[in-house]
């Protein structure tokens, strides 16, 4: 079932709009904590999926589904504020509908931007027409919910008067961190396996470092290119120190993390990572490109490195000075559990998008709020 409705038999005061909930991803991910940390029941929220898996014929089907069932709510005055989570391209112009149609009705609603390659996308893909329509459902939200500080002031470049704030993703961190385990050599990737991740990068970065830390293993786990993946590591001479486990969640996804010695994405375009936020609040070190939010979340270095997308040479030699240097790496551990439980834990995140729904709503009568 692609659509959630998780508080049957009540008027629905938030309709919130993304992805499958059993989908893989960030995006979901972010919806899955809001869920879990008692946002949907506080708020009376029911959950639409406009997109659940590729295929024309489950697509269409899927997206007319929300389409008419989000037409007969705002038929019978049943939606309060529509909330929807986007991407870029496809996801943006399905969401788009949702919003042209609570425009129509006179429903406030909530853009939720989890894509950063969202300006990429609006310069170098859109027509004079579509840019029109990209900026006409920008400035006709309530609110655009940006990830970061930097993205607050390139939305506004697109769509000057557009309502922008900044809340960043959400991630479960805990009150204080185990001691430090001794180092293993294990460098962890978490996400699609894909050029614009940085993936192929990550195994020509390889040879150097095995060159000096032969016992070092890299887990790449995620779905995408596996075989040219494991490909190019043959070509390269490094298969026997690539894992390649494929998507983890969960408990596995986990085990990797806690197994992990430091994190490493460099990517060439991203939003505000979950697995980031994750190693930060589990206490393993980040290595990661300075684009999107990376940089905000990690305080410009002060909480992880940071590197160029695309340098090679940076990320071996990164990688070894960590590997090599114990004592920056528990500082970097400290200093990034601190920043995400000040920042991004779920306590503080879902008490702001709270305070963003009262600004619209009434709170339901009795309704319970994570603080």
């Amino acid at each position: 079932m692609g659509n959630v409705n998780q508080t049957a038999g009540q008027a629905a005061q938030v309709l919130m709009i993304g992805t499958s909930l059993d989908s893989p991803g960030g995006m979901t991910a972010v919806v899955r904590l809001y869920r879990d940390m008692g946002l949907f029941e506080a708020w009376n929220i029911r959950y639409l999926a406009s997109y659940e898996k590729p295929g024309v014929p489950t697509q269409l089907r899927v997206m007319a589904g929300a389409l008419l069932t989000t037409l007969w709510l705002l038929l019978r005055g049943k939606v309060g504020l529509l909330h929807v989570h986007s991407a870029s391209r496809g996801s943006f112009w399905r969401k788009s509908v949702f919003c042209a149609l609570a425009r129509l009705f006179g429903v406030p609603y909530v853009f939720h931007l989890h894509s950063g390659e969202f300006p990429v996308f609006y310069r170098d893909e859109c027509g004079p027409r579509a840019r029109r329509w990209v900026e006409r459902t920008l400035r006709g939200a309530h609110t655009v919910v940006a990830l970061t500080g930097l993205w607050r002031e390139s939305l506004r470049r697109i769509a000057p008067g557009a309502n922008v704030t900044v809340l960043g993703n959400p991630v479960r961190v805990p009150a204080a961190l185990p001691p430090a385990p001794p180092p293993r050599g294990q460098v962890l990737f978490l996400g699609r396996l894909r050029d614009k991740k940085g993936v192929y990068d990550i195994v020509r970065a390889m040879p150097a470092v095995l060159a000096r830390a032969p016992d070092t293993v890299f887990t790449l786990a995620g779905d995408g290119d596996l075989h040219g993946t494991a490909r190019l590591a043959e070509e390269l001479g490094v298969a026997h120190a690539l894992r390649l486990p494929g998507w983890v969640d969960g408990a596995a996804k986990d085990a990797l993390m806690d197994g992990a010695d430091l994190l490493l994405l460099p990517s060439y375009f991203e939003g505000l990572p979950i697995c980031v936020l994750e190693a930060m609040a589990q206490g393993v070190a980040v290595v990661a490109s300075n684009v999107g939010g990376i940089p905000e979340a990690l305080e410009q270095g002060r909480c992880g490195a940071l590197l160029a997308p695309g340098d090679v040479e940076a990320i071996s030699s990164a990688v070894l000075s960590l590997l090599a240097d114990e004592g920056r790496r528990l500082r970097l551990r400290g200093a990034a559990h601190a920043r995400a439980q000040q920042v991004y834990s779920t306590q503080a995140v879902t008490s702001s998008m709270s305070a963003l729904y009262r600004a619209v709503l009434a709170p339901p009568q009795g309704a319970h709020y994570v603080r």
